[in-house]
Parts: structure tokens; sequence; C-alpha cells
């Protein structure tokens, strides 16, 4: 599935990045809320955010714990990508791996701003390091990935380009959605 017949990305490569970017925004969303249902604690999800059903959690260790799920759920399909586009190298992997550090590149620069903190800004927070230090190392450690991988597939400036655009408008679509949908009581789960 993941395996490019292409010596260069193309119009499949493309719309994997409008196909798998969504299923793993979701992933990373149901990253939180699979977390807290682990360890007991009610909770819902939308496009965009998860929480806990009762407002609050129990405890900082609870909120800690589920605030990093996300992040680790993106690093953990990052790596996946990573390892799949060096095995075969395979752009659509490449493309997968291109989004989840543009996901977190996006809410990390949002956390930069002071604005509202990402997960990773509010796991810092909570343990009482700052906004910076788990942000900024997710990123890198994204970034670094990414990186290596365009290293080795080459897959050019332009398509980069493309690929930026594309993950900003799948980003867009679902902050933007999540509120409309918030603002009229809808969660997934």
């Amino acid at each position: 599935m993941f395996r490019s017949e292409a010596k260069r990305p193309g119009a499949v490569y493309l719309l994997s990045i409008l196909v798998f970017g969504p299923i793993t925004y979701l992933a990373h969303e149901l990253g939180h809320w699979g977390a807290g249902e682990a360890i007991g604690v009610d909770m819902w999800m939308t496009l965009n955010k998860a929480g806990p059903a009762l407002g609050a959690y129990e405890n900082d260790t609870q909120a800690l714990f589920i605030s990093m799920a996300g992040p680790l759920a993106t690093l953990a399909i990052a790596v996946l990508a990573y390892v799949i586009a060096r095995i075969t190298r395979s752009f659509i992997a490449y493309g997968v791996l291109f989004f989840q550090f543009m996901q977190r590149t996006v809410a990390g620069g949002i956390s930069l701003t002071g604005t509202y903190p990402n997960d990773e800004a509010a796991a810092g927070l909570m343990l009482g390091i700052g906004i910076y230090p788990i942000t900024l190392a997710m990123i890198a450690v994204l970034f670094l990935m990414t990186w290596d991988t365009a290293r080795r597939l080459k897959p050019g400036l332009a398509i980069n380009v493309l690929s930026y655009g594309l993950c900003s408008l799948v980003i867009t679509f679902f902050v933007m959605s999540d509120q409309i949908l918030r603002n009229g009581g809808v969660q997934l789960l």
C-alpha cells in the first residue's frame, strides 16, 4: 500500500495528504480520548479537542498523561511513517510524516504566541519547565525525521511547498470545522 512506484511524487501523493492527514489528525485526538477512557476518565472528543466530560481532571497526573497521549500518538505515527519511507522509499509515507511535522509545528506555533498552550506546552507547564522545552523538542524530532526522509527521497521544493499548502488546508479545515461544530454542540465521542 505504501510502496511508491513513481520516482517522483505526483497526484496520488498529494491526494494521500488529503486522505491520511485527516485520519492521523483524528488519531491524535483519539490518543487523548483513549488514554482518558483507559484510566477511567469519562471523555468527550471533537475534531480538534478532547477533554474530561466532567470539565476537569481529578488530578495533575491524569491531566499530564492525557495531555501527552495525543502527541505520543502523533509521534508513533511519525516514527512508523519514517520507517516505512526509509524501507520502501514511499512518498505516501513521507506525506504522512510531513503532516505530523506540520500538525505539531502549527500547534506549537500557536502555543509559543502565549495565547493557547497546546498539548506539549500544557505538559511543560504542568511539569514546571515552561512551554518551550517539550514543544520545541517534539517539533525538532519531527523536523529531523522529515528532513532526513526528504534528503533520501528528494521530493523537491515544489512538492514540499504543495505539501505545506495541503497540510495547512487540512489543519485549517479541522480547526474551523471544529469551532463550528462545537458551537452547535456537536461532539464525535
